[in-house]
C-alpha cells in the first residue's frame, strides 16, 4: 500500500531554515547530492527524513512524498482523477524515480518509485 515517506521543506531561506530547525529540534541536515539541498535524518528514531531545499519561486511550501510500486501507473491514475503531473517523471541516482504532482485541489505531492540501481 502506497505510504508517505519522505517529506521536504522548501524555503526563502535555506540558512535561517535549517538554523531555526538545529536550534529547536537538535537536527543536523547535511547536503544530499547539492550544496543547496539539505536532508535531516531521522536515524534510527521513529519517523520521516526531511528534505530542505530552496523554494523555486521563494515561498514556503511543504511536499509530502508517497512510495509508490508502480509509479508510472500511479501517474496515470492521478490523471484520470484530476490531478496533473507538474514534474514529470526523473531518476534520483541510487534512490529511484519520482515525480511531482498536483491534485485537484492545488496542492502538490510527490511520488517516488525506490529503485537502488537508478
Amino acid at each position: 500500500m502506497p505510504y508517505v515517506s519522505y517529506v521536504e521543506f522548501n524555503t526563502g531561506d535555506l540558512e535561517q531554515t535549517t538554523s531555526f530547525y538545529r536550534s529547536v529540534f537538535d537536527w543536523d541536515p547535511q547536503p544530499w547530492g547539492a550544496d543547496d539541498y539539505l536532508v535531516a535524518s531521522h536515524g534510527d528514531e521513529p519517523g520521516l527524513d526531511t528534505g530542505i531545499t530552496t523554494s523555486q519561486d521563494g515561498q514556503p511550501l511543504t511536499v509530502a512524498t508517497i512510495t509508490v510500486d508502480d509509479l508510472e501507473g500511479y501517474m496515470a491514475k492521478v490523471i484520470l482523477a484530476g490531478g496533473e503531473i507538474v514534474v514529470p517523471k526523473f531518476t534520483i541516482p541510487g534512490v529511484g524515480h519520482a515525480c511531482y504532482f498536483i491534485d485537484p485541489t492545488g496542492m502538490i505531492v510527490g511520488m517516488n518509485q525506490p529503485d537502488t540501481e537508478a
